[in-house]
């Protein structure tokens, strides 16, 4: 309701002023009116710019949805180059997120006693558990315990950054594609490390073609498996990147839904406030449960593409 209001004054406050009618002008002698047609033409094309420079600086539905889901600098921008180093409002929230994983974790360690977990410590194990035993153990093969604990920082990270998204005033960092590629260029680097490790350097990658594969095939099949090698941690980018930033959108844009229909007119902007909140209810609703598919299906993904590195099958 107060996302509503808020978005409803914003729009009635940069609704550009009505025009009030120009007075005809004078009749005036002959002379005289050869003398001011310039003066007059030059008005008339002032004031046919006022109304587009005033449109311009009036900021439309799509300013303000792109406004709400694109990252905004906080206080000096430091430019180096291409690269903008100061510090940004997807940042923050990036840390944030981090920090909370931090501290649920220390607090879930804080709450055992005598070797059995209590309050927060019952739900954070739960998920250790599921992750390592149904995800980790299950993809990786006895190797998985290894990688536990990238999955579960995986895990713990997209989902605290995604339900942060859904409180007011902030902002869901892995709806950057900056960050989305950060994780899944450490998973990349994952799959990587698990092949090498155990087979070594070149036999990693000679086991990314089938033995006994024709001499005249190799041509084709090699720019595939790496094509295929670069397309995992792409799809991983891609795919979590796109699902946080359109629930996002999807929502603003239904709140959207009642300063248009008031701007048409007040019989229609009325009954659309019920509806778009109870929609945009809904979609936050099923945005807790996007958080945590999101968080098992990066994991899981991970986890099976290790797995395919330690253990490689044509």
């Amino acid at each position: 309701m107060i996302a509503a209001l808020v978005l409803t004054a914003a729009l009635a406050g940069q609704a550009p002023p009505a025009h009030e009618p120009t007075p005809a002008p004078a009749v005036e002698p002959h002379g005289e009116a050869a003398a001011t047609e310039p003066a007059a033409a030059g008005h008339e094309a002032a004031g046919h710019e006022a109304p587009g420079h005033e449109s311009e600086e009036h900021e439309g539905p799509a300013a303000i949805l792109m406004h709400h889901v694109t990252d905004r600098p906080l206080g000096y921008d430091f430019v180096v180059g291409p690269f903008h180093l100061g510090p940004t409002r997807h940042l923050l929230f990036f840390v944030l997120a981090s920090a909370v994983v931090l501290i649920l974790v220390r607090l879930a360690i804080r709450s055992y006693r005598e070797g059995i977990p209590t309050g927060i410590g019952t739900a954070v194990e739960t998920l250790v558990v599921y992750v390592r035993d149904e995800i980790a153990e299950k993809n990786i093969g006895h190797d998985g315990a290894k990688y536990t604990p990238l999955l579960l920082s995986f895990f713990f990270f997209i989902l605290i950054a995604a339900l942060m998204g859904l409180l007011p005033f902030s902002s869901t960092s892995t709806g950057n594609i900056s960050v989305t590629l950060g994780l899944a260029v450490v998973s990349f680097l994952a799959m990587q490390y698990a092949g090498i490790s155990k087979y070594g350097f070149i036999h990693h990658y000679k086991n990314m073609v089938p033995a006994g594969l024709p001499a005249w095939l190799l041509p084709i099949i090699i720019p595939v498996e790496i094509l295929g090698m670069f397309s995992k941690p792409f799809a991983l980018m891609i795919r979590l990147f796109a699902n946080m930033l359109a629930g996002h959108m999807v929502i603003t844009t239904l709140l959207l839904l009642i300063p248009l229909m008031s701007a048409i007119g007040l019989l229609f902007g009325l009954p659309m406030i019920p509806i778009s909140l109870v929609l945009a209810l809904f979609i936050m609703i099923l945005e807790i449960l996007v958080a945590f598919i999101q968080a098992y299906v990066f994991t899981l993904l991970t986890s099976i593409f290790i797995g395919m590195s330690a253990h490689p099958a044509h």
